[in-house]
């Protein structure tokens, strides 16, 4: 079976999965609560999700300017677009759309692979290290406000929530010691894998151009101090968006003022969750993380209220991945192919 077909399956799966949460939530109830948001609080969440992408694609400009040549702004933030449709559409909302976004930047700018690769492997470690510096401030205002309904009430929740942080700020020293002495931690668990003979083609294709890719990362986070401050700083915009994109959604329509520990607990729930996206948008994880959260006591939010602001969501989510699609169209990408890393356009080791 093809990719397309394998989508059009998984698509179609997750709109009727999506159809019965609402239907268990109250399908005229989850209409009400939409048509009363209101189209200031529907626009606000797309202002956000771009305004994220803006903040992304400055950062990774930043990070760019000693290439040669050196790749515009707008190409850049085109990339950002395509790689945010994958990132919806794939398994791992974090990871699905790296690979279409180098090959729709190499195609427009002419950069080798490699480099590009490169400098896409250190925004990522970047935004995890500002993403951590976040999650601790998340985790600790969260739980100053719902410290005894986390530990007495929801034991698992804020036991998850301290293991979660407790992992994420040891993954942060790691790649924070990876790039400054150059160990390519990539390279030597794929080496390792391809050791132990499981998928032996595999392995090695991705071993021939990893190590490439982490010494140029390394390269220029060594040598490009200046370039990754203000790069840390735009990433840390992009998980402030996340933060107050809920606040401002149910003021605009419910008129309810969430404050800081309670948004807290939300991005803990969702960033969470996005880990373990099996669907297009998280149909079927994220609304149950929502509608959790929306029955923690002081909120005043109703389910349906918080289905609302999900089908806001991914509307927004559907924009993105049609006009992800029709820019990688535009320069002959196959984008569904490159997100399945089957297509010709993959990234090739020859271009180290």
């Amino acid at each position: 079976m093809s990719l397309a077909k394998k989508m059009v399956i998984i698509l179609v799966g997750s709109a009727l999965l999506l159809g019965l949460v609402v239907y268990l939530i109250g399908a005229g109830a989850t209409a009400k609560a939409a048509w009363n948001a209101g189209l200031p609080a529907f626009l606000s969440v797309g202002t956000f999700l771009f305004a994220l992408m803006v903040c992304q694609a400055a950062a990774w400009t930043i990070l760019e300017r000693k290439t040669t040549p050196r790749p515009p702004y707008r190409i850049l933030l085109a990339a950002t677009i395509v790689a945010m449709a994958g990132n919806v559409l794939m398994p791992s909302a974090h990871l699905g759309g790296e690979p279409v976004k180098i090959v729709y930047a190499r195609r427009k700018t002419g950069i080798p692979y490699v480099k590009l690769s490169g400098i896409v492997l250190l925004c990522k470690y970047i935004e995890a290290m500002s993403f951590v510096l976040f999650l601790v401030y998340a985790t600790g205002i969260s739980l100053r406000e719902y410290s005894r309904v986390l530990f007495y009430r929801y034991p698992t929740l804020g036991g998850g929530i301290l293991m979660l942080t407790a992992g994420a700020l040891v993954l942060t020293a790691v790649l924070w010691m990876s790039l400054a002495c150059q160990w390519a931690p990539l390279t030597r668990i794929v080496g390792t894998l391809s050791r132990l003979h499981l998928w032996p083609k595999r392995f090695g294709h991705i071993l021939y151009g990893l190590k490439g890719m982490e010494e140029h990362a390394s390269q220029i986070f060594r040598q490009e101090g200046r370039a990754v401050v203000p790069a840390f700083f735009f990433y840390l915009l992009t998980h402030v968006a996340m933060f107050g994109r809920p606040a401002l959604f149910f003021y605009l329509s419910a008129h309810v003022s969430l404050n800081a520990g309670q948004l807290g607990l939300l991005f803990l729930i969702c960033q969470g969750l996005l880990t373990v996206q099996f669907m297009p948008s998280a149909i079927g994880t994220l609304d149950g993380g929502l509608l959790l959260w929306a029955s923690m006591p002081g909120l005043g939010i109703s389910a349906p209220q918080c289905m609302a602001f999900l089908l806001c969501i991914r509307f927004w989510d559907a924009v993105v991945v049609a006009l992800g699609a029709l820019l990688a169209a535009g320069t002959g990408v196959a984008f569904l192919q490159t997100l399945g890393k089957k297509g010709k356009d993959a990234p090739e080791a020859r271009d180290a």
